[in-house]
């Protein structure tokens, strides 16, 4: 065997299609191959049509796999050239330290002499690169800081820079000033000069004549310099200008998305602290005016996936928000039946996308659709996700 296909391999379709190809290249096989995609496919429909697709060899699935091969074509011959396992992982590192896993996942999976342990161990760093996405939130927060002090820095800046121009302005003024006196004095001396010379005219005929042409001749030359020096000094005022302007609209350009994520960050832990600060309903207060929670009171919510270490986080929230939540597994040790069990006496489902299988999303789809009952596909499996997904439902849940 020459080298592996995509469909060759019973669980890597997933790893291959999300990693190796963006979402735009799908939507472009799609209407290559003649696939109708629905106006509302969102990207993780379009990811998991392809999963599916894939692990077959019909037409859909020699199409990703040639725009794979034109795509990687340089790293994937690098691959194909090795011929076991210890080859492979050399050439696996050496791409993925430069930060081109891409190139290098598909490699791996082409190459017919990577033994299924070899292919377990690379999937396995590929998989948990998507859990640090979890940890770049914290590194927002230093970047959101790191702009703040980024922009105090540049407001001083600002403001220097608007002394300095006021300073260079008066001081362009006051030599604006002190040219036009001295061009108003050469101009007056060269119309002395002239009355002079015409009424030496008639008189002098002489050398005296032509050295006071000389002198005639000298002031002017010292006015035009003067004209040019002025028109000069207006140029550099007027590049200044635009400078200080560029800099005040990248200032407020800053200050407008520093506002915007201020604004993000607070409404979500303004969120998560008011949901975790009010007192669990018990459903007998009996005041629903007053009650924090008064549409999601009583009702049960289904959480399928998410973090097996947050379950008992996961209870204590959804009881801030005065509902009882169960949790399914998604696949890992619970069965689909009793899935299906858990949503026959749920009013609501809830299901974080980034920790959860592809199968059971779409079964969770599939069965919320057919008996009628939400269900909120959460950006994460974290609790800030899960706050905003029961906020969610305590609206439309009225």
């Amino acid at each position: 065997m020459l080298r592996r296909n995509i469909w060759d391999h019973a669980d890597y379709q997933c790893p291959i299609v999300g990693t190796c190809l963006t979402c735009n290249d799908l939507r472009e096989v799609a209407e290559r191959v003649g696939l109708d995609l629905s106006a509302g496919s969102g990207d993780f429909d379009v990811h998991t049509l392809f999963v599916g697709l894939c692990k077959r060899p019909d037409r859909p699935a020699r199409a990703v796999q040639k725009l794979l091969d034109r795509k990687h074509r340089r790293v994937l011959r690098l691959f194909l050239k090795a011929r076991d396992d210890e080859a492979v992982w050399a050439l696996w590192r050496e791409h993925a330290d430069r930060g081109e896993i891409p190139g290098a996942l598909w490699g791996v999976m082409c190459n017919p002499t990577v033994s299924e342990n070899m292919l377990r161990r690379i999937y396995g760093e590929v998989h948990m690169l998507s859990h640090l996405l979890g940890a770049a939130q914290g590194a927002d927060l230093r970047r959101l800081r790191a702009l703040e002090e980024e922009s105090a820095a540049l407001a001083a800046a600002l403001a220097e820079r608007k002394t300095l121009l006021r300073q260079s302005i008066a001081a362009w003024k006051e030599r604006h000033f002190n040219l036009e006196r001295q061009l108003a004095q050469e101009r007056a001396r060269r119309e002395a000069v002239e009355r002079e010379r015409l009424s030496l005219r008639e008189l002098v005929e002489t050398k005296a004549l032509a050295v006071l042409g000389q002198e005639r001749d000298a002031l002017r030359e010292q006015a035009r310099e003067l004209q040019e020096r002025l028109a000069a000094a207006e140029d550099m005022v007027l590049r200044q200008a635009g400078q200080l302007e560029q800099g005040v609209r990248r200032t407020a350009r800053l200050e407008q998305a520093l506002a915007e994520r201020d604004r993000e960050v607070e409404a979500l832990e303004a969120a998560l602290l008011e949901s975790l600060d009010q007192v669990p309903c018990s459903g007998e207060c009996g005041h629903p005016e007053t009650c924090p929670c008064p549409r999601l009171r009583g009702k049960r919510v289904l959480y399928v996936g998410g973090r097996s270490g947050l379950k008992g986080r996961y209870r204590l929230l959804a009881e801030r928000f005065g509902c009882e939540l169960v949790h399914h597994d998604g696949g890992l040790e619970q069965s689909p039946h009793r899935l299906q069990q858990l949503l026959a006496g749920a009013d609501a489902v809830v299901c974080p996308v980034d920790c959860v299988s592809h199968e059971a999303c779409a079964a969770v789809k599939k069965l919320c659709k057919g008996c009628l009952k939400p269900v909120l596909f959460a950006r994460s499996s974290g609790l800030s996700s899960l706050a905003s997904s029961l906020a969610e439902l305590d609206r439309v849940c009225q």
